[in-house]
C-alpha cells in the first residue's frame, strides 16, 4: 500500500510529473490523452512523457488495492500463497530487469522475497 501512495505522490511533485499533472489538472483530469487514438499505427502521435505520467499516477491506486488485498489475506491466512509470492516476484524481477533504478528494484522485490519466505516458511511448518 505504501509503494501506491508513493507513486501518487511521486507523480504529483515538480521534477517528477507534476508539470503534467498541472496540465491534467487544467482539463479537471478529463480527456488527458486521446488514448489509442494516439498510437503511430492509427496514425497518432504518442506524448511519451504524458503517457508515462498517467501510468504513473494511476498504478499508485491500483498497488494500493493490491496491497490492501495482499494485507487482507495476510491476516486470514497468516501468509500470502505461494503462487502469488512467486508472481510477485516474477513481475517485480522483470520489471527491475528493465528499470534497474526504481521502486521495483528497491521496493517491490523485497516485497516479494518477504511474501516468498513467510509463505515457503509456513508451508514447511504445516506441510
Amino acid at each position: 500500500m505504501a509503494t501506491g501512495v508513493a507513486h501518487v505522490i511521486l507523480a504529483i511533485l515538480p521534477g517528477v510529473f507534476g508539470d503534467q499533472f498541472s496540465d491534467f489538472s487544467r482539463s479537471w483530469f478529463f480527456n488527458v490523452s486521446s488514448g489509442a487514438a494516439d498510437f503511430s499505427f492509427l496514425g497518432g502521435a504518442l506524448n511519451y512523457v504524458e503517457f508515462a505520467a498517467f501510468w504513473f499516477f494511476y498504478a499508485g491506486p491500483i498497488m494500493f488495492l493490491y496491497g490492501q488485498a495482499i494485507d487482507q489475506i495476510e491476516e486470514s491466512q497468516g501468509y500470502v500463497p505461494l503462487s502469488i509470492a512467486k508472481t510477485f516476484m516474477a513481475v517485480s524481477v522483470v520489471g527491475a530487469y528493465m528499470v534497474p533504478l526504481s521502486g521495483m528494484t528497491f521496493a517491490l522485490i523485497p516485497q516479494g522475497i518477504y511474501m516468498y519466505v513467510r509463505s515457503v516458511k509456513r508451508r514447511n511448518i504445516y506441510g
